[in-house]
């Protein structure tokens, strides 16, 4: 943005700033991108603004995308521009405004821009006309001390070509008000960030929404829009069932604090303290915890808010530094409080309070007020939970649905008709008297307050395990945390309650079909398709492996995004996977399913990730024995490493290396997984042909070579559009899925390809599935398609040219899948 196209320049504006200074100030105390956005917003609030509209293009990246902050407060003359850039002083400090507290203090602020933009804009509208500066960041060199900015003055014409393609891109408005015109506000001031840094990349969404709906000052008379959407203060959806208000009904604080008083104004009641006064604020009880799961997208919901006039101060400390309160309840806690006395205590960062006689008043008060609402939770709370738990759920069902079928399902298998079932575990070893006692006790429980599933409890079975195990003699019903169902979406459950009542039913649900007479056979058959159609819904959104590759590359540094990544490492190998990352566990078991669900041919790995910021980790980091330990507690029969590098890892004698060997634990640097990612669907490696590396390679020399020579492998590519067009031609004419036999057999005999063998069309499908694995899958020796055998192999054919494949792959993968010719 050239002004010297558009204006006048009428002075110059002295910055007496250094480059040690911006990084401090900027890289260091405004790291955040999102801190940028609320500085800007700041600085319209203090300007008395009552509208403010904030825009952040689709593709930040995009080289010609800006963003910008328009807001109608009084805006910036010819002076007002010069005191925006006195770095380190405010003209705010000390001069109050009567119709709104004023937020900044330090002038510092507007330097958080540096980490997003190169280039600074502010055009401002005043009654003397309209006026603009520019700061171009990178004008600030190491041996800067001062730089002159131009101080532009524009005609209205001139503001109208320069503001109209950012107000109005693709023919929708994005401000709530008139820049010009008739109707147009009397002031106002645009801020624009131009040439855009790739840190804007790191920009969330939705934890910028929050910050700018609840770390903000939002009342009735200041309206924030983003991307002309008006922002709601991000109050709680659900209404809590207990308030306590500061300074309403306290009379047990009153005598507990002798030197604390009560007061009440106009603006409703408050407590004064010994040295901070007129503090308003309440506690909010819920009933469910306000913790969300994504908390670094969303911003948090629970603990304490401490605003100071009007801002939030302590936008990421839930404890305002206090110690740690009892857990479940804290969740569950919103404690709301005004404190505009310890204004004088604000950090320099303005987002923590100095210590002070001030500041320790109002954290015991806090406590005590939280120790309040605790013990009413406990006294009050602990009843409706009960009422709300699936055992209590399932005793008040109708009898007839939750209850009889168990008594007739015991009756039947003590009396021989029926062998076993898959999800009602029922002794079979017991004395006649005993399966008398059952039977009378399941009797009476037809009738009894309890019923006859008295408790449902989370229990880690193994993953191939159905999702529900009931006990018969204990009355427990056990819900299987590794099936892959719970293990891959519980953690995206605010409430476990329906994945609770859904295992229920299943259990149910086999009763009730031997209730109904049908064959055994015919229910384990109902019962095991059940289970292996909700597998197939749980990884049916599988990622191909480039895409997964790219991911693993991308969260190397993230600890929680490395073991979601491994998760999906593994998934697009074949295996089950479940991710775990509980205390004392592995972040996830693996289990290669070669046979039936029970076959010996199957193997089971535990794998965790080792996340760093540094190049490599250190042999101690690697806890081999720990990851030893959890192979054994979940009797896997491998264990796997992955980090960014070990220390050591080309030495043979190196700790790292000998310790993996002296154990057999795997070591696996993360761009030898992503090559064997890469190279696995290419390479034709199913499960199989994977066991090797598990079984003889520990150390990072062994695994490293055993992937590299993958490399050098060659192989036959096979029919794949012949095998593809068998499977569909089976599936279209049979009323079963295909199996290999079958398609063996149709290639033999209707595409002329007698020499196919069946572990061949096995590899072929298999490597397929690494590549598309939204179109085709394969389990227990079924094969199923998605899509027509056209479809797949366009599918296989852009793979096969991915931006995320490496370009050292690239002639691997157009010599497995390139299908053109």
């Amino acid at each position: 943005m050239d002004f010297k196209k558009y204006g006048t320049k009428v002075d110059d504006i002295p910055v007496h700033i250094s480059f040690r200074i911006i990084e401090l100030f900027s890289a260091g105390l405004y790291s955040s991108p999102n801190k940028a956005f609320e500085e800007l917003v700041s600085n319209s609030y203090d300007a008395l603004a009552n509208k403010v509209a904030v825009f952040l293009p689709l593709d930040k990246l995009k080289e010609d995308s800006v963003i910008w902050v328009c807001d109608n407060g009084s805006s910036m003359n010819k002076e007002g521009l010069k005191n925006l850039w006195m770095i380190g002083e405010s003209v705010k400090n000390g001069a109050e405004q009567e119709s709104r507290p004023l937020i900044g203090k330090f002038g510092i602020g507007k330097l958080a821009t540096y980490i997003l933009t190169y280039e600074l804009t502010y055009i401002c509208k005043t009654a003397d006309g309209y006026f603009a500066v520019k700061m171009d960041y990178r004008n600030i060199t190491k041996t800067t001390e001062q730089i002159k900015l131009d101080e532009i003055q524009l005609s209205e014409d001139n503001v109208k070509e320069l503001l109209s393609p950012y107000i109005n891109p693709g023919g929708q408005k994005f401000l709530p008000f008139t820049l010009w015109g008739e109707n147009s506000e009397p002031t106002w001031t645009f801020t624009i960030m131009s040439n855009l840094k790739p840190k804007v990349s790191e920009i969330s969404e939705g934890r910028l929404k929050w910050i700018l709906s609840t770390a903000l000052p939002l009342n009735p008379n200041f309206e924030l829009y983003y991307n002309g959407d008006l922002l709601k203060s991000s109050k709680e959806k659900q209404k809590p069932i207990k308030i306590w208000k500061f300074g309403d009904d306290e009379d047990a604080v009153a005598k507990k604090f002798v030197d604390y008083e009560i007061g009440d104004d106009e603006n409703g009641p408050y407590i004064d303290m010994p040295n901070v006064k007129k503090v308003r604020g309440q506690v909010e009880l819920y009933a469910d915890s306000l913790v969300k799961g994504k908390s670094q997208d969303w911003g948090r919901s629970h603990g304490i808010f401490l605003t100071i006039r009007k801002r939030l101060i302590n936008l990421d400390d839930p404890l305002l530094g206090m110690p740690a309160m009892t857990h479940g309840v804290f969740n569950r806690i919103r404690i709301m409080v005004e404190a505009d006395g310890l204004n004088d205590y604000i950090t320099s960062t303005r987002e923590s309070i100095k210590d002070s006689s001030a500041f320790e008043d109002l954290k015991k008060y806090i406590q005590r007020k939280f120790t309040e609402a605790r013990e009413f939770y406990f006294s009050k709370i602990e009843e409706e939970e009960k009422k709300s738990r699936a055992s209590y759920k399932i005793s008040n069902a109708a009898g007839s649905m939750s209850r009889r079928p168990l008594l007739v399902a015991a009756k039947k298998f003590f009396a021989g008709e029926i062998s076993n079932l898959l999800l009602t575990e029922i002794p079979s070893d017991l004395s006649f008297e005993q399966k008398n006692e059952i039977i009378e006790r399941l009797e009476f429980d037809l009738t009894s307050e309890s019923g006859i599933i008295k408790d449902v409890k989370w229990v880690a079975l193994l993953p191939e395990d159905p999702v529900a195990k009931f006990n018969l003699v204990d009355g427990v019903a056990n819900i299987n945390l590794m099936h892959p169902f719970f293990a891959n979406f519980i953690e995206d459950l605010k409430n476990p309650l329906p994945f609770q009542l859904f295992a229920l039913t299943e259990i149910l649900t086999e009763v009730s079909l031997i209730e109904q007479g049908v064959d055994e056979e015919q229910i384990k058959e109902i019962m095991y398709r059940r289970d292996s159609i909700l597998r197939e819904l749980t990884f049916s959104d599988k990622q191909n492996a480039p895409a997964v590759a790219s991911l693993i590359k991308a969260t190397l540094n993230n600890p929680d995004g490395l073991e979601d990544a491994l998760v999906k490492a593994f998934t697009s190998l074949g295996f089950e996977t479940n991710p775990i990352g509980k205390s004392g566990n592995p972040d996830g078991i693996a289990t290669a399913y070669l046979g039936h669900k029970h076959s010996t041919e199957n193997y089971k790995i535990t794998f965790d990730a080792k996340s760093t910021n540094k190049d490599k980790i250190m042999a101690g980091t690697a806890h081999i024995s720990g990851v030893d330990r959890h192979r054994r507690d979940h009797n896997a029969n491998y264990a796997v490493i992955v980090a960014i590098d070990f220390q050591g890892a080309t030495d043979e004698n190196s700790a790292v290396n000998k310790e993996a060997r002296n154990l057999k634990v795997n070591l696996i640097r993360a761009k030898d997984l992503m090559s064997l990612i890469l190279l696995a669907g290419p390479k034709q490696l199913g499960l199989t042909e994977l066991r090797p590396l598990f079984e003889n390679c520990h150390s990072v020399i062994d695994t490293s070579k055993w992937i590299n020579d993958l490399k050098a492998k060659v192989i036959d590519r096979g029919p794949i559009k012949e095998v593809l067009q068998a499977a569909y031609k089976l599936t279209k004419d049979d009323t079963e899925r295909p199996n290999i036999t079958a398609i063996r057999s149709e290639l033999k005999y209707n595409f002329g390809l007698p020499d196919i063998s069946s572990p061949t069309i096995v590899q072929i499908v298999q490597s397929l599935k690494t590549l598309v694995p939204s179109y085709i899958s394969y389990e227990n020796d079924l094969v199923s398609l998605q899509s027509t055998p056209e479809i797949i192999l366009n599918a296989l054919n852009q793979t096969s040219n991915d931006s995320d494949i490496p370009y050292e792959f690239r002639d691997i993968y157009i010599d497995a899948f390139g299908l053109n010719d």
